[in-house]
């Protein structure tokens, strides 16, 4: 007979008494059960080498409402503990992966929101203090009593009652933002494909029919409103596309010049008859990045300054390529400025934020969108104060100075 087996046989609750029930068709403990109150859903992590121990554990905590997790080694049970975060642990001291490293790890994990008993085959003075030391805040002794383990637990639990709500409404929160994180990237994708439609339609239609001057106004209002919702719909897509890593910029060799006439030239219409724009770009300036993406940020960039900019104003897209540091690549820097009134420095140092807080009060995605996406190129973006007004610049690296050598392509 093993030692573990002569303490749970000595204790005189043995594995067998605790998996079957009495001849009166009541489990053993369900008395005892019926005097104490285990708060709901409480998580209790059981390590130890030896299966009817953790069985024997597992079964009485089980019975009287407590949500246990078992391992068979301290390695598994730290692995396990960061999955899933315990509020209670009984942790056997004589483990191949020693408990008292089990229960360093749990301290160095969860701090004081868990609670952790050490289970040992010995009481020496020299055991005990080394479980202490090592963050331990109970220490049980072999043969051990159901019974009292039981309400050990319970009184742990209820002492832990904080730390153990405080767990279980993160996780009710992380399971509400999961949710409607994929909700909303359900409705957003379905969107995007409606939105796509209807501007390829209306695109279509702005080409082939022969209208009034009130009727073509109506369809270039109607297709720079669907440009307008589509590109805010892709970004809201492609931020959580980002945020997983799973939209990597496909790079191609881009005409800047003609990208920027044409940003300019899509924005054009609305801006008022009052404000000037412009672009100031070398023709033959080439950039190596995602055109698409770019072209996105660039259309949230030119959007804002369009809303923003003074009457008689000026909105200015610029692009070069930026100087040469030491053995740094070359780098394309655009720029977007507009004349009118500046960002306030308190705002201006989290512009670049999730939901960060704009002019008005209003919160937003756009310029997170284009922090991400300029990232996702290894560049940067960044604002500054100009004499004028506020201006935006990307930095973008590996662009090109010089025509495309032959077999590159356009685009990306």
């Amino acid at each position: 007979m093993t030692t573990k087996d002569a303490a749970l046989e000595r204790s005189g609750e043995s594995d067998s008494n605790i998996r079957l029930p009495s001849t009166s068709g009541e489990h053993p403990l369900m008395l005892s059960a019926s005097h104490v109150a285990v708060p709901a859903g409480v998580r209790v992590l059981v390590a130890d080498d030896d299966p009817r121990i953790v069985r024997a554990i597992a079964s009485t905590l089980t019975r009287i409402g407590f949500d246990v997790r078992v391992a068979n080694d301290g390695a598994p049970a730290m692995v396990m503990a960061e999955q899933s975060p315990p509020d209670l642990a009984i942790i056997d001291l004589g483990m191949p992966t020693s408990g008292n490293e089990v229960v360093r790890r749990l301290k160095e994990l969860f701090g004081p929101a868990i609670h952790v008993q050490i289970l040992s085959g010995t009481d020496e003075e020299e055991a005990r203090l080394a479980a202490f030391d090592a963050g331990a805040d109970g220490f049980l002794t072999k043969p051990i009593s159901m019974k009292e383990l039981q309400r050990r637990m319970v009184a742990s639990a209820r002492s832990q009652r904080a730390y153990i709500e405080a767990r279980q409404a993160r996780e009710q929160a992380d399971r509400l933002l999961a949710w409607g994180t994929e909700a909303a990237a359900l409705l957003a994708h379905d969107l995007n494909n409606g939105l796509a439609v209807a501007l390829s339609n209306i695109s279509y239609l702005s080409q082939v029919l022969t209208v009034s001057d009130d009727q073509g106004q109506a369809l270039s209002s109607t297709l720079r409103a669907l440009r307008r919702m589509s590109g805010l719909v892709a970004n809201f897509v492609d931020i959580a596309r980002f945020e997983d890593e799973a939209l990597v910029p496909r790079v191609g060799i881009v005409r800047v010049r003609e990208l920027l006439l044409e940003v300019m030239a899509v924005h054009a219409p609305s801006i008022g008859r009052d404000v000037r724009h412009a672009v100031t770009c070398d023709p033959d300036l080439l950039g190596s990045f995602d055109e698409a993406l770019i072209a996105r940020v660039l259309h949230n960039l030119v959007g804002n300054a369009a809303r923003y900019c003074h009457a008689g104003g000026l909105i200015r897209l610029t692009a070069a390529a930026a100087p040469v540091v030491d053995d740094q690549p070359l780098t394309l820097e655009i720029t977007v400025e507009n004349t009118g009134p500046h960002i306030a420095p308190a705002l201006a140092g989290k512009l670049f934020g999730k939901y960060a807080l704009g002019k008005g009060g209003q919160r937003g995605l756009g310029l997170y969108f284009c922090r991400l996406a300029c990232e996702a190129h290894a560049g940067t973006i960044r604002y500054a104060a100009t004499a004028d007004g506020p201006s935006f610049i990307l930095a973008l690296p590996r662009s090109l100075s010089r025509p495309a050598a032959a077999g590159m392509t356009a685009g990306g």
